[in-house]
């Protein structure tokens, strides 16, 4: 069977792979800071341990969306004259199942981490909870059909992590939230930049810059956390 698929520009792919491969070594990073700071607090906080456990979802997504695209057997190109230009049609064929799974494994898992966060940070009703559940499952079954639909859902929860970041900072004024903030606005806007990409496939390229900008931010961000924890800890040792 023939899947029609939109990837990065020739050019681009295989630092498509590293840049993905860069935000799961970015990911595992924060949750292994999430996880350190759980355990150094001695599990009073379990914010800490929801906050690795949505990372490493987060991780995983990026892993399999790597194993995904690198399991790819062959592509046909064909190239059709339109006026003076050349335009170029690219069909992936590929192992259906595994191909198949391996999208929808990164929608759910990055859905899912997304999830988690959103609900750490947004403490309401079960039933809420629940019904934001059922809707990434049913997200993910449909962003097989439509990546816009996968892209719009990430964008709904990365707006609301992010303007609970923003109540957050409002509140404490540290540079940290601030970041936090930032960090999770940037990710918004890739996935913004994500959503045309069939009307104009270079500014995949962008959206994925943003994204490892995105990434780049938190990850500053959670040092940043770290190391006042840090400070923290010995002023009160003293």
């Amino acid at each position: 069977m023939v899947t029609q698929v939109m990837f990065a520009p020739d050019w681009f792919a295989s630092k498509d792979i590293f840049i993905h491969g860069f935000n799961v070594l970015v990911l595992l990073l924060i949750a292994a800071f999430s996880l350190r700071s759980y355990f150094f607090k001695k599990q009073e906080n379990k914010s800490y341990l929801f906050f690795a456990v949505s990372f490493i979802l987060l991780a995983v997504s990026f892993l399999w969306r790597m194993v995904t695209d690198i399991t790819v057997i062959y592509e046909i190109i064909k190239v059709k004259q339109v006026g003076i230009l050349d335009v170029t049609f690219k069909t992936i064929y590929t192992e259906k199942v595994l191909f198949v799974a391996g999208h929808l494994a990164h929608y759910l898992f990055l859905l899912l981490g997304l999830y988690i966060l959103y609900v750490v940070l947004n403490r309401k009703s079960t039933m809420n909870h629940l019904f934001i559940l059922y809707f990434i499952i049913i997200t993910t079954i449909f962003s097989n059909f439509s990546y816009f639909i996968f892209h719009l859902t990430a964008l709904v929860m990365l707006m609301g992590i992010a303007y609970r970041y923003y109540l957050i900072y409002k509140s404490n004024k540290r540079k940290s939230t601030k970041l936090l903030f930032i960090s999770f606005c940037v990710l918004a806007l890739s996935q913004v930049l994500f959503m045309p990409v069939r009307l104009y496939t270079n500014i995949y390229i962008v959206a994925q810059i943003a994204q490892l900008i995105g990434f780049l931010i938190l990850l500053i961000a959670f040092i940043m956390v770290m190391y006042n924890g840090k400070k923290k800890s010995r002023k009160h040792n003293k």
